[in-house]
């Protein structure tokens, strides 16, 4: 258990995120950093973008309105930031507006509390960094902003407790980190109010973190282990900004490995291996910089320079809050990895290669946090071009988007059901939502790595055990191998293998060819012999979001007795491919 909070001086606490060791860097012309510099341009012009703008309006859009929340926050960073920096007042009192106008909203929606955290967090970041910029009135009115609009509220919903308090997802990191960081910013002034939150806060949020033990993963794909870890390092850096310690959070377990995560997950096209609600975009994160200082993870501080040269249109003001320089000399990460308790695995012939090959795959189940059925699903990547593509998620104001029983209104989304993710359907069925499923070998010793999946819990229905093997043979191409023994007694015995691309597809009968930017794939079928490919389309049904030119190439095979096998390989050229049973893997 945490020791009680304790409140330090004055002149300590307004110091958030921007130390003056953090200042003095940034404001340095000594010992050029180009890259620094090089970011701070890019910050000055993304302020300039700001000027001219209308102030983020008060709208809400089914539950939420938290697009607007973060904009505010990221514009007030910004303007704030880029003031502190080049000193232009036209900065500042853009800066100003943004937190009037939020001021002014009727309310901050607690009812879709993350709206509230994420303002909370905007108007400490206005208060501290512009602190000496604002009048007696201006400080006023925008204290009480935060205390009546978000740190009341917030409170009152930690003691009933609200349900977002405790669960071990990114609610909990958002809401109770964003309070937190609300809460210190107006301690002098509310020093009950502030501690209170600040000791609901560091008693609950460990439970979210948890969530990246052992190895880092975030269940709930990388774009919701970025917006956790995101919340994470600036709950953390605030507390310590503020306090001077964090209260043992830094020190909960797969916290100091979770920078590895993303790395791992981004494949040579530059794409995310997108499962669950994440989509394909793998953009600067300044949490790496953070998570990289913090643990010694020189890989994530060079990661973040890669993706912030990979998009020179990018920058966040905590880039430069957080700012690491790139050293070059580093070791290369092995080329695989697999994630135990998020049941993800990811595969590559190579670093720093764009021809490389790259396969990422998961097992799990339907009901982790945003979870899809795509139980044995895969994204490929070879010659530089994605080629096996998760559609990523569909609209969260969909009806019963969030219903994921087993019966549930999410599983008839095509996007969130098997039927249109890279795996398989047994008997035209779905995957079952409670069904747990496991990585059940991971190999990668020498330059033939593979995988094996238990996928028997995700087709208890129709098969008594369901195995997928994935072998990457490095510069051959991929195998993927399915073994089903059915139940005794079942009637159909049809299995159903897919991909879902966006290349161009020619079929001879067990032979495919996809061809994507003047890059081509072959695909063979070696199991069963007499099995053809087929296509269809990526159907999605009126209200859900169109897959515009992604369609599926389909194997269809049936009238197995008691076992079907089949095996795809996926090579840039041509190869014959020996099989042989999982059980010899």
């Amino acid at each position: 258990m945490h020791s009680p909070i304790s409140l330090p001086d004055e002149r300590s606490r307004r110091q958030l995120f921007l130390n003056q060791e953090r200042l003095f860097r940034l404001r340095s012309e000594q010992e050029k950093d180009v890259t620094l510099e090089n970011l701070k341009s890019r910050l000055l012009r993304k302020a300039d973008g700001h000027l001219n703008e209308p102030t983020t309006d008060f709208v809400i859009t089914g539950p939420r309105m938290l697009e607007r929340a973060q904009q505010v926050l990221t514009r007030v960073a910004t303007l704030s930031l880029a003031y502190l920096l080049f000193e232009r007042r036209e900065h500042l009192k853009r800066a100003k507006q943004e937190l009037m106008a939020a001021r002014d909203f009727p309310h901050w929606n607690p009812s879709h509390f993350l709206d509230t955290a994420e303002l909370c967090t905007a108007f400490a970041i206005g208060l501290q960094w512009l602190h000496d910029e604002l009048s007696d009135s201006e400080r006023e009115c925008f204290r009480e902003a935060l205390v009546h609009k978000g740190l009341l509220p917030g409170c009152e919903a930690q003691e009933q407790p609200e349900w977002w308090v405790s669960v071990p997802h990114n609610w909990n990191l958002v809401c109770n980190g964003g309070l937190a960081i609300g809460g210190l910013a107006v301690a002098d002034e509310y020093p009950e109010l502030a501690t209170q939150i600040l000791e609901f806060s560091a008693k609950n949020i460990p439970l979210a973190l948890d969530s990246f033990s052992p190895d880092g993963a975030w269940e709930g794909g990388p774009h919701y282990w970025e917006y956790s870890a995101w919340y994470s390092a600036l709950t953390i850096d605030a507390m310590v900004t503020a306090l001077g310690r964090d209260f043992g959070l830094s020190e909960r377990p797969g916290l100091d490995r979770a920078g590895l995560f993303p790395i791992h997950c981004v494949g040579p096209a530059g794409l995310y291996f997108n499962f669950a609600d994440a989509d394909v975009s793998a953009l600067p994160q300044a949490s790496l910089f953070w998570l990289g200082r913090r643990y010694g993870l020189q890989e994530c501080i060079k990661e973040n320079h890669r993706r912030l040269t990979q998009h020179p249109e990018f920058i966040h003001p905590f880039d430069l809050v957080w700012y690491q320089r790139n050293e070059n000399d580093l070791a290369e990460m092995p080329r695989s990895a697999y994630f135990k308790r998020a049941e993800v695995a990811c595969m590559r012939s190579a670093w720093n290669d764009p021809e490389a090959f790259f396969i990422g795959t998961k097992a799990g189940s339907g009901q982790s946090d945003h979870a899809h059925l795509d139980l044995g699903s895969f994204v490929l990547d070879a010659g530089g071009e994605r080629w096996a593509s998760d559609l990523g998620p569909d609209d969260y104001d969909l009806p019963g988007y969030w219903d994921s029983g087993r019966e549930g209104a999410r599983w008839r989304y095509f996007r969130l059901n098997n039927q249109s993710h890279n795996t398989l359907a047994l008997n035209g069925h779905l995957q079952d939502p409670l069904g747990q499923t496991v990585i059940a070998k991971a190999s990668f010793r020498g330059d033939s790595q593979h995988l094996i999946l238990d996928l028997s819990g995700a087709y208890s229905e129709d098969a008594s055990t369901v195995f997928r093997g994935i072998r990457l043979m490095h510069e051959k191409g991929v195998l993927i191998q399915d073994e089903v023994v059915w139940l005794p007694g079942t009637k159909e015995h049809n299995v159903r293998w897919q991909i879902t691309t966006d290349a161009q597809i020619s079929i001879h009968e067990n032979s495919a060819i996809l061809c994507k930017e003047g890059r081509i794939l072959q695909a063979g079928i070696v199991s069963p012999a007499e099995a053809i490919f087929q296509t269809g389309p990526a159907v999605a049904g009126n209200l859900e979001r169109p897959n515009q030119g992604f369609s599926q190439l389909i194997v269809s095979v049936a009238d197995f007795a008691t076992y079907a096998r089949v095996a795809v390989f996926l090579s840039a050229t041509r190869a014959n491919i020996e099989i042989t049973p999982l059980s010899s893997w």
